[in-house]
């Protein structure tokens, strides 16, 4: 009887005494505070959109990681705290943003190299979007994604542990198979924007378009080795310690180079792609009406100074198509459609360069003392080794005489994210942009595992001020605010993201993910083949 009353009063201490349970903060690192159970939501009948946890502005992050996972989040932000986030005070800053983790898996046997995530569908399964992602393990995995936010998503789900496939971890994705025609890894993935095909690009130097309705694959496209350098033994065995670095290849073979892809860029008419490629300062133009090889613009000192690197690393094309811009390890090279320099960005002090992305923002955050909000000026975003990511206007200011020619090594800077000026430190590896009623957001990702999320801000006329960094007067006016940060504990490689909608899930059936579109396919497919 003793033993039983033990009991029962140590049950009932149990209950008096406050659960502990993990709550996470602005920046989401869960911390174990007391709480009482909380009352159980009302039933989804009876479940506004007000009143649900996913209310306001919702959008997914995905991110990869040298860990080899890939991790899902969706962002929520009220409404109301979009439009009023400001700084309280010079020492507090309000995130209004709340993150819930959607899934957590462990997708590749590698680091993961690069995902790409499919513009929204036109038939039946619209509401769903198709994820590629690939890695060193030299395969590209792809996966359904739903777009659908429930009502009743918990607003502070945290997975802590990540599981073995898509599925376990959340039963909303699926995964649709695995590509294994790349020989070496796959380093660029590109999706049409009618979802109609999928563009890769490896470290072999092959570059394959493939049918996202059956993933069939329609055309590849070869990109020529480098021919093998002559050694100078004299040069190269000088100290005596064998030949030099430079004349081994990134896979291993003597005296010669790879050819693999770094990166590629789809035309917006979809008729012409641009690579640039492994230990060359070049780009190479493929027409993709008969898959073949259409020229190769290689680049001289008087195009890109030598300061800027041996090797272009990354090529993005205009929403336009009247230029492209080319990446090199400390600068980026803006050409026009003749091909010709029409001006040469350089980040001041001097960064290396991560990636870069065209944008339209509008010209009332862009050129301050323009009234309307509705014309839009399209800018080059270049995300940087030191934390920033810097908006550069790609059209020169007009020289103040006709005699006088425009300086292509002075670009306008129109805007700056984070940076040393404000604390936000650390690499920018790879960045997004998603619009959501009619607000602009840039989620940056760095090599520590921080996603921060910012929202452009059109409503203050932000100046520009000259600050002191490592003990140079640098330009910096901060065009946006932060409005939630996000810890995910892993070295994050790549990152992308994309809207969701509030409803309830439906189920579709697998064709939903293909597209169903033919006459949009059908006569491009005759002319690749």
């Amino acid at each position: 009887m003793a033993k039983r009353k033990r009991q029962s009063t140590t049950a009932a201490a149990a209950e008096a005494t406050p659960e502990k349970s993990e709550v996470p903060v602005n920046s989401n690192k869960p911390i174990a505070v007391p709480t009482t159970k909380l009352p159980l939501l009302p039933a989804v009948g009876n479940l506004s959109l007000s009143d649900s946890p996913v209310g306001g502005i919702n959008f997914q992050v995905i991110t990869g990681s040298y860990e080899k996972t890939l991790h899902g989040f969706v962002v929520t932000i009220p409404e109301t705290a979009a439009a009023e986030t400001t700084e309280t005070d010079t020492n507090s800053i309000s995130l209004p943003a709340t993150f819930a983790d959607s899934f957590l898996f462990t997708a590749h046997t590698a680091p993961i190299e690069t995902l790409s995530i499919s513009p929204v569908g036109t038939g039946s399964g619209s509401g769903k979007r198709i994820l590629a992602t690939s890695s060193a393990d030299e395969h590209i995995h792809l996966y359904t994604l739903s777009s659908i936010l429930s009502r009743t998503t918990s607003s502070t789900k945290r997975i802590l542990k990540p599981s073995s496939t898509a599925t376990a971890s959340n039963p909303k994705n699926k995964h649709l198979g695995t590509l294994t025609h790349h020989l070496n890894t796959p380093t660029a993935l590109v999706f049409t924007p009618t979802r109609s095909k999928l563009i890769s690009a490896g470290l072999d130097g092959q570059i394959h378009i493939l049918r996202c309705r059956d993933w069939a694959l329609m055309s590849t496209l070869k990109c020529p080795k480098p021919k093998a350098k002559p050694i100078n033994y004299a040069k190269n065995y000088t100290d005596g310690y064998g030949p030099r670095i430079e004349t081994f290849s990134s896979e291993g073979v003597y005296g010669g180079g790879a050819g693999g892809v770094n990166d590629v860029a789809l035309h917006p008419s979809q008729k012409i792609l641009l690579s640039v490629g492994k230990g060359e300062r070049g780009v190479r133009m493929w027409n993709l009406m008969t898959g073949r090889k259409a020229g190769v613009l290689m680049f001289g000192r008087d195009d890109v100074p030598h300061k800027f690197g041996r090797e272009s690393t990354k090529v993005e094309w205009s929403s336009d198509g009247n230029e492209y811009a080319v990446a090199f390890e400390r600068g980026v090279v803006v050409f026009g459609a003749d091909s010709k320099p029409k001006c040469r960005i350089s980040a001041t002090p001097v960064s290396k360069i991560h990636k870069i992305h065209y944008m339209s923002l509008p010209l009332t955050l862009t050129r301050p003392g323009v009234s309307t909000e509705e014309d839009e000026e399209e800018v080059l975003a270049v995300s940087t080794e030191d934390g920033r990511i810097l908006f550069y206007s790609t059209t020169l200011p007009k020289p103040a005489s006709e005699d006088e020619t425009p300086d292509i090594d002075s670009p306008t800077l129109l805007g700056v994210l984070g940076g040393k000026s404000i604390g936000m430190v650390g690499r920018v590896k790879d960045f997004a942009t998603v619009k959501v009623s009619r607000k602009l957001f840039v989620i940056t990702a760095s090599s520590s595992g921080v996603v921060r999320v910012w929202e452009l801000d059109t409503t203050e006329d932000r100046e520009i001020k000259k600050v002191r960094v490592d003990e140079k007067e640098v330009t910096d006016r901060q065009v946006g605010k932060l409005v939630g940060i996000y810890e995910t504990e892993r070295r994050i490689t790549c990152l992308g993201a994309m809207e969701m909608e509030v409803g309830e899930e439906v189920d579709e059936p697998e064709e939903a993910v293909e597209e169903n579109s033919d006459s949009d396919t059908d006569d491009d497919d005759d002319e690749e083949e």
